[in-house]
């Protein structure tokens, strides 16, 4: 660094200069009242750097600022503050690889002199591990400094910690984890370190906002919210803690945005969440999540569990009927099925689905009759509901078309009507499971 070593007079006559260039008209000052004789050594450099800092005279002002770091430095944390301003600058005009290490090496020593005489650590840290990461961030072992530093600065700052430090802590994080320091779940432990942070600030502001977006921008740019990157970092901690209920919450906020409500970690969260504290729409996305992996036991348990809610809309019973049905119509339970079929009837009596599943249900439910007879009748009944499916929902007509003509051919013949003493047209009752008053048809 090019010191300059100035008499008095030819400080005078900077600051002469610098003000007639800034446009202010005043008398001139003599040397004893710059500095006057009386005054400290510390006092007077302290004067002569500040006033050449303040007109951004960085070189001018070096020559004092470093006696009083050398041989005053507990004078005022100020001189260190000024010094980090000014060491910025010059690394900032400075190219030469060399040169500008060895500046950023000051910049360095500025900030360990300033904690070991005015302490300040989590915010000195912040700022030291701040410069060192935007000054050396190509060099691996520098950044590994920096994330140190600025993970030491948070945990003492805590809620404290001001919104520059938790982005360049979650910076460092991500070109470490780039040159494969630290894996996935280090890197989500530090966003999710740097987010709980942000989380316990109080109030509310645009800055606050913005920082929490260009956190969460910055950690999907890496792929580092993926599913896989989830079950990564959270799959062990549920192993060791799933009885944890502030882990089981954290899970839940962070996997369902992230759209990984498929994942098993998520489901295994959920279930322990549910047995600690029931509710209809986690047993119901529990549901869904057991239908999607073709278990049906435990698909048709949380949809029952989900049933038990008796403020639930008629509109939501109705359409959880449904499924429950269809679920049990996959498992084999006939009989249950037709129940829940109708069931979402009565709870909305134009849902052209339950309509079809009841269909559907009175064909599985056949073999259940005395003879082979009743069940051909059983597909009367099957059409009865496929007509009222696509009468209700015309988005079913086709679907249902098809399945009437798969019901006519099942139908029984004539002859077979005439044998059993009935009569085309006539109505006709189906017991066991169906229960259902239909109407005689012929195949053909």
């Amino acid at each position: 660094m090019k010191t300059f070593y100035l008499r008095n007079i030819l400080l005078l006559a900077s600051i002469i200069i610098i003000h007639q260039e800034s446009g202010f008209s005043q008398r001139i000052i003599t040397p004893e009242e710059f500095n006057p004789p009386d005054s400290d050594k510390s006092g007077k450099l302290t004067s002569t750097y500040r006033e050449f800092h303040k007109n951004r005279l960085y070189d001018l002002a070096m020559e004092s600022w470093l006696i009083l770091f050398n041989d005053f430095p507990a004078n005022s944390e100020k001189l260190y503050v000024d010094g980090a301003m000014m060491y910025r600058h010059f690394i900032e005009q400075t190219p030469e690889e060399q040169a500008r290490i060895a500046k950023v090496d000051s910049l360095m020593l500025i900030y360990d002199q300033r904690m070991a005489h005015f302490g300040g650590e989590g915010n000195v840290l912040g700022r030291k591990g701040s410069d060192l990461l935007k000054y050396r961030s190509e060099e691996q072992e520098q950044v590994e400094a920096a994330y140190g530093m600025l993970k030491e600065s948070l945990e003492i700052q805590g809620s404290k910690s001001r919104e520059p430090i938790l982005c360049n802590y979650l910076a460092a994080s991500l070109l470490l984890h780039q040159e494969g320091v630290i894996d996935k779940p280090q890197v989500l432990e530090d966003y999710f370190m740097v987010t709980g942070l942000l989380d316990q600030q109080e109030g509310s502001s645009s800055r606050l906002e913005r920082t929490r977006v260009s956190l969460e921008e910055r950690i999907l740019e890496e792929d580092i919210l993926s599913c896989e990157g989830l079950d990564l970092h959270f799959g062990p901690q549920l192993e060791q803690n799933s009885g944890d209920a502030a882990l089981l919450q954290k899970i839940m906020d962070v996997y369902t945005p992230a759209g990984c409500i498929k994942s098993a970690v998520y489901t295994a969260a959920s279930e322990k969440m549910y047995e600690a504290n029931p509710s209809s729409e986690l047993a119901h996305q529990l549901a869904m999540y057991f239908i999607g992996k073709n278990n049906l036991d435990k698909a048709s348990f949380y949809l029952e569990q989900a049933l038990l809610d008796e403020e639930l809309s008629s509109e939501t019973r109705a359409e959880w009927c449904y499924k429950l049905s269809v679920v049990y119509l996959g498992k084999g339970d006939h009989c249950d099925a037709i129940s829940y079929a109708r069931e979402s009837t009565v709870h909305k009596d134009d849902y052209g689905k339950a309509y079809m599943a009841l269909g559907d249900a009175f064909i599985a439910c056949r073999k259940q009759l005395e003879d082979e007879f009743q069940q051909q009748c059983a597909y009367w009944a099957a059409a009865d509901m496929y007509q009222a499916a696509a009468r209700l929902d015309p988005s079913l007509a086709e679907e249902s078309r098809q399945k009437l003509e798969i019901c006519a051919a099942h139908y029984p013949s004539s002859e077979d009507i005439f044998f059993q003493d009935l009569q085309v047209g006539k109505s006709f009752e189906l017991g066991g499971c169906i229960q259902e008053h239909t109407t005689v048809r012929a195949g053909e």
